[in-house]
């Protein structure tokens, strides 16, 4: 099969999900209805949910990310992490997983790093993203357990959780290892590489692998444990201050505690790699949890949806788009 169909064949697959998951989040509800929500929305409340999402979460990330970055280069301008990051966002809205590819080489461009390392600590930052999310999930079943298993059993979102967990400890298990034994890492990859690559690739092959590993230095460097730990709890509470935030928009009484549920389930359909920042996923997650947990009236639940995703998707298209034009950004600017 040739590559155009391959990717044509993926495209009507995404949108055929997509639709899918609209339709079954849709399904239900009073047109009529549903618009006359969207007119009593309070937009100016829900553009302040998504300002703290976007805007301040952006802030905390990029933050992060400079501690994750330092054993590569210290002192890195946060304004180039910040408008890297924020063209990442904009490609991953709209092509799935393409900013993390796009990233590295902004940043690698504005700051003379190597693109892998810089890869590698994106790498490590979707690892604390995720070690994030099961922990609160985790909290999460304490407290409504058989809600979530009421509404989503039969997506089994704890299996996910749980398989997910050991496969990232695994993960961690490893590359600190690798990294505390760095010498015998290079000679284990090197065997590798001349086993099973041809000649003509094995030293390149082999300088990627490593500066990969690099991206995880952070592990030998215990003071920035805290700062990291730090902001990645102030990460994730600025998201559930947004969702919270958003539900005055819409005249919803759920607590911040709430909030922080919907917030979880919203982000494991997140991860689903779909155009548009998960289209459909997001509307069916958010308004099943808002509808079945929250007994939410499936109109408000669906616009709650379909206002914070079309704000947020509009937010990180236009400042990636901003930031791509101010520092020449090209699609063809790829890892």
């Amino acid at each position: 099969m040739n590559s155009p169909t391959t990717k044509y064949i993926r495209i009507v697959f995404f949108f055929l999900l997509i639709g899918i998951f609209m339709y079954l989040a849709f399904r239900g509800v009073e047109f009529e209805s549903f618009i006359n929500e969207l007119k009593q929305t309070n937009y100016f409340v829900a553009f302040a949910g998504a300002f703290i999402g976007v805007i301040i979460g952006g802030i905390i990330r990029a933050y992060r990310w400079r501690y994750f970055l330092n054993p590569i280069k210290d002192n890195i301008k946060f304004s180039n992490l910040f408008s890297s990051m924020m063209i990442g966002y904009m490609m991953n809205s709209i092509v799935p997983k393409s900013g993390e590819l796009s990233r590295p080489v902004i940043l690698a461009k504005m700051e003379n790093v190597s693109r892998a390392s810089s890869f590698g600590t994106i790498i490590v930052e979707r690892i604390f993203d995720m070690v994030t999310l099961i922990s609160v999930f985790g909290i999460c079943l304490v407290w409504y357990r058989d809600e979530i298993s009421g509404s989503f059993g039969e997506y089994n979102l704890e299996i996910y959780a749980y398989y997910s967990g050991i496969a990232i400890i695994l993960f961690v298990i490893a590359i600190v290892v690798m990294i505390l034994n760095i010498r015998w890492t290079e000679k284990f990859i090197s065997k590798l590489s001349v086993r099973f690559l041809p000649k003509k690739i094995q030293e390149k092959v082999n300088k990627i692998l490593i500066s990969l590993i690099n991206g995880f230095m952070f592990i030998k460097h215990p003071g920035k444990y805290l700062p990291i730990a730090f902001l990645t709890i102030l990460l994730w509470i600025s998201y559930v201050v947004s969702a919270y935030v958003s539900f005055f928009a819409f005249d919803i009484n759920l607590s911040i505690v709430d909030a922080n549920l919907l917030l979880t389930i919203i982000t494991f359909a997140l991860v689903l790699p779909l155009p548009g920042n998960s289209a459909g996923a997001y509307h069916f997650f958010c308004t099943g949890t808002l509808v079945n947990i929250f007994y939410i009236s499936k109109e408000i639940a669906f616009s709650y949806a379909t206002v914070t995703h079309l704000l947020n998707f509009l937010f990180l298209v236009s400042i990636g788009f901003y930031y791509s034009i101010k520092t020449n950004f090209k699609l063809s600017d790829r890892f």
